[in-house]
């Protein structure tokens, strides 16, 4: 029996959230390339990059390529680091 704590690690190669920008509609510009971080089921895939073609309010249109089309909330958007 053990009588110590144990921390368990976790290595993840890709932190997608560790240096998130958060985008608005004040920061996002129509032809700007941007990262979907999120993780809905039947969404598109993690890390996907795409190409906004549109802004609203609160969601951008996104052209993912070969994913398809998606409206995506700006919380899910983070900025293309160099």
């Amino acid at each position: 029996m053990l009588n110590t704590n144990i921390q368990m690690e976790f290595p993840i190669d890709r932190n997608l959230y560790s240096k998130k920008k958060f985008m608005t509609a004040s920061n996002v510009m129509h032809g700007q390339e941007v990262l979907y971080c999120g993780n809905i089921s039947g969404g598109p895939i993690l890390g996907s990059k795409g190409v906004v073609t549109k802004k609203y309010a609160n969601k951008a249109l996104v052209d993912m390529g070969w994913l398809g089309v998606w409206n995506v909330p700006y919380y899910f958007l983070s900025d293309i680091e160099d």
